[in-house]
C-alpha cells in the first residue's frame, strides 16, 4: 500500500540520513524514517521529474493534502491572473531549483503520468500545500512516487512583491512547495525561502536552500550553485529589511497533526 504523506505543514527535527540539518539553513523530509527524493535513494543523484497542470477534477484516496485537485486557474483567475502568467510564473520557480542542482524539470500534457501535479485545492484550506506519496519499497530505500502542489481558490494571489503581506506571490510559493516535492521540509520560520513563513524580504533560494537541495542531487554541472549567494545577488537574509508573514500551507485543522515518522 502505498503511503502519502502532508509535505507542507511538517516542521521535523530530523532526517534518517544524519540527524538534525536546521543548523545548515536548510530541513530534509524525513518519511518512514528516511531521508526521501526522486528517482534514487542515493544523496548526490541527479533527477528528471515532469510535471502538468490539473486539467480535470483528480482525487486521490487516502492523500492527507491535496486530496481533491481542481484545475488550477480556479485559484489564480478569480485575482485576475492569466494562464500566460501563472505558467510563466509555475517555469520560473522550478528554474530557481534547476540553476543550482542537478535536477531537471519539463512540463508534459499527461496530467495522470506527470510526477508533480498542480492545481487548486478542491477543499480550500490554508494558503498552499503539498503531497508526497512514496514508492513502495524496501525500508530506507523509498523514492518518491508523486507530489501534489495545490493553491487555496479562496485566497488572493499576485506576480511580484508589492509589500502586501497577506497576498502570496506565485512564483515564491510555487517555489516553495516545489522544494516540498523533491524532499526538503521546513527550517525554520524564516530567513530561507524553504522556512515556513511566506516572506518578502528575499526574491528567491538562500543559502539554506541550495545546500539542502544540492546534498540531494548534487550541483548543477558545470555551474558554482553558492556563486549567487556568495556574490551578493541573491542577499542573505540577515541583510534584508521588511517583515514576515503568515505561514505558507500551515492549516487551522492540520497543522496540529503530529508529524509522520
Amino acid at each position: 500500500m502505498r503511503a502519502t504523506y502532508l509535505a507542507a505543514a511538517l516542521l521535523m527535527t530530523g532526517s534518517a540520513w544524519a540527524g538534525d540539518h536546521t543548523f545548515f539553513g536548510f530541513q530534509l523530509l524525513d518519511l518512514e524514517n528516511q531521508t526521501v527524493k526522486w528517482q534514487s535513494p542515493r544523496m548526490g543523484v541527479g533527477a528528471a521529474i515532469t510535471y502538468a497542470f490539473a486539467t480535470e477534477l483528480v482525487d486521490t484516496p487516502g492523500a492527507r493534502n491535496c486530496a481533491k485537485l481542481e484545475p488550477p486557474e480556479k485559484a489564480y483567475a478569480p485575482s485576475h491572473i492569466t494562464t500566460d502568467q501563472f505558467r510563466h510564473e509555475v517555469a520560473a520557480a522550478f528554474r530557481m531549483w534547476e540553476g543550482v542542482a542537478n535536477i531537471t524539470f519539463r512540463e508534459i500534457r499527461d496530467a495522470r503520468a506527470a510526477n508533480i501535479l498542480i492545481g487548486a485545492q478542491g477543499e480550500p484550506l490554508g494558503r498552499a500545500f503539498t503531497n508526497v506519496a512514496l514508492k513502495d519499497g524496501p525500508p530506507g530505500l523509498k523514492t518518491i512516487e508523486r507530489s501534489l502542489i495545490c493553491l487555496n481558490p479562496r485566497q488572493p494571489w499576485k506576480v511580484g512583491f508589492d509589500g502586501r503581506l497577506g497576498v502570496y506571490d506565485l512564483r515564491y510559493t510555487i517555489a516553495h512547495e516545489i522544494g516540498h516535492a523533491i524532499g526538503l521540509d521546513h527550517p525554520s520560520a524564516a530567513g530561507e525561502l524553504m522556512s515556513y513563513r511566506y516572506d518578502e524580504r528575499q526574491q528567491g533560494l538562500q543559502l539554506g536552500d541550495t545546500q539542502g537541495v544540492v546534498l540531494l542531487y548534487g550541483p548543477r554541472p558545470g555551474a558554482s550553485p553558492y556563486a549567487d549567494i556568495e556574490t551578493g545577488s541573491i542577499p542573505a537574509h540577515t541583510a534584508q529589511k521588511g517583515k514576515a508573514g503568515a505561514p505558507f500551507g500551515i492549516g487551522e485543522a492540520r497543522d496540529k497533526a503530529p508529524p509522520a515518522r
